[in-house]
């Protein structure tokens, strides 16, 4: 795979040696490590590495329900449970390696329909206005999202590159409020882009809209 390590004997040794090191673009982390401190470290790379820069593979010789799903849900690329052959760790970076490799942007604006039995909402209120407005979700995709308008306000209140503090929805009952701005405003049809998501953000909803595009 033409992969250069560099090995990191505790926790602090690896968030310093990924902040001297911006290149680096996978990290494999051991759970059971005392030093390594495998969830804190999980912690400390995502406050260290900027958004979508660092893949991460975690491997213990833990496999509750419980634990897998915590680390799942921070925004792991991949879980191996050991003792594990050399092929698996082999697939397990080689299917990393190559989603590194799928352009971002091609991957932000895959969009999807949710099934009209979700009855997906998403509220917002503007700066300037008190009071709540709602949608339905029409479609939905890494980089944004798109509604229907149920209570549209007076005219003139919104508008594109108008900033909205919180875009409130909830997908899979996980509870979203992401900073975003208006790209189209058109009668009731409202394109918002999502400004910034936490990497856990982030890996939820790309299971989402890919769990979709592949039924």
């Amino acid at each position: 795979l033409g992969i250069k390590g560099v090995p990191a004997a505790n926790r602090q040794e690896a968030v310093d040696t990924l902040k001297s090191q911006p290149e680096i673009n996978l990290a494999i982390v051991d759970l059971d490590s005392k030093e390594v401190q495998g969830e804190a470290l999980l912690s400390d790379l995502r406050e260290a590495c900027q958004p979508g820069r660092l893949q991460v593979i975690v491997q213990s010789v833990l496999s509750n329900r419980d634990l897998v799903v915590r680390v799942m849900e921070s925004g792991v690329a991949g879980y191996l449970v050991k003792p594990y052959q050399d092929k698996e760790l082999y697939e397990k970076l080689k299917k990393v390696l190559e989603r590194c490799q799928v352009p971002n942007e091609r991957r932000r604006h895959i969009r999807v329909r949710p099934d009209p039995d979700e009855l997906l909402r998403l509220h917002f209120k503007l700066p300037s206005k008190p009071g709540m407005i709602s949608g339905k979700i029409i479609d939905i995709s890494v980089g944004g999202v798109a509604i229907e308008l149920l209570n549209p306000p007076e005219p003139g209140l919104l508008k594109p590159g108008l900033q909205i503090p919180a875009l409130q929805f909830t997908l899979d009952r996980r509870q979203f409020a992401p900073p975003g701005k208006i790209v189209l405003f058109r009668e009731r049809l409202l394109a918002l882009h999502f400004d910034y998501l936490t990497i856990a953000e982030k890996t939820s909803l790309a299971r989402y809209v890919f769990k979709r595009i592949a039924v």
